[in-house]
């Protein structure tokens, strides 16, 4: 029996976020160990950068699903890189704020544009007239995905 066009469209669905994310993560974690540091560690960073203010080491470790104690000892490896400062809390002197420096935002930057460069050369080898299929397709995409959540 022949397959559908929603059987079609799950099937490369599957194979193509495979790709992306396989791309993506391999990257990610080229970065991580060229920079001495942990995917984790990186997830840190991106979750004090989402900050707008400081966050405490429970609400890191709550954010990555790990104990106070791993986050704690995750954030001195980036506290010693200069990548975070850790504070005293001045409304509670038994916890810690912790922020990301402008160092760990420029790494973060950096790591971003390190786990996007497939797309740089993905945009080499496709000619304009598939670049402009792609976008039409991905644009369908994107405007279908905003209807499922």
């Amino acid at each position: 029996m022949p397959s559908s066009p929603q059987d079609d469209l799950l099937t490369t669905l599957r194979q193509t976020m495979g790709v992306i994310i396989h791309l993506t993560m391999r990257r990610s974690w080229r970065f991580a160990k060229e920079h001495g540091l942990s995917i984790t560690q990186i997830m840190a960073l991106r979750q004090l950068a989402h900050h707008q203010e400081a966050c405490s080491v429970s609400s890191i470790g709550e954010g990555l699903g790990i104990t106070n104690a791993a986050a704690s000892q995750l954030l001195d490896k980036l506290v010693q890189q200069g990548l975070v400062l850790r504070t005293e809390n001045p409304h509670d002197r038994r916890s810690k704020q912790i922020v990301i420096t402008e160092k760990g935002k420029d790494l973060l930057r950096e790591s971003m544009r390190a786990q996007r460069a497939w797309m740089e050369v993905l945009g080499q080898r496709v000619t304009p007239a598939e670049a402009r299929q792609i976008t039409e397709a991905l644009a369908l995409l994107t405007e279908k995905l905003a209807d499922v959540e």
